[in-house]
């Protein structure tokens, strides 16, 4: 299974795609199977596939804090943009600050 996720932390969009070490980091956070994902995905899990992706995918161009937690914390928005399973069903958060 593949996410392609948009978010931005402030510098503007970045999109990237989950990787299967992506799908196995979550796994072994969270305690769950990602066959769980198609009834139960949060913005938490959206957010963890994104910042870990964002990690080792560097074309994007922006700086992408080392904690989980201070990613979250600089999100501005975030998005599914696709799924190769249709499964997921696109989500967004945007902060009005």
């Amino acid at each position: 299974m593949k996410l392609t996720i948009r978010f931005d932390i402030g510098y503007g969009t970045a999109t990237i795609t989950t990787t299967l070490a992506t799908l196995v980091a979550w796994e072994r956070k969270f305690k769950m199977k990602t066959s769980d994902l198609a009834d139960n995905f949060g913005m938490e899990d959206m957010a963890f596939m994104a910042w870990h992706s964002a990690k080792v995918q560097t074309e994007h161009g922006q700086a992408i804090p080392v904690e989980f937690d201070s990613f979250v914390n600089k999100l501005v928005d975030i998005e599914i943009v696709n799924s190769d399973q249709g499964k997921v069903t696109p989500t967004e958060v945007s902060d009005t600050h």
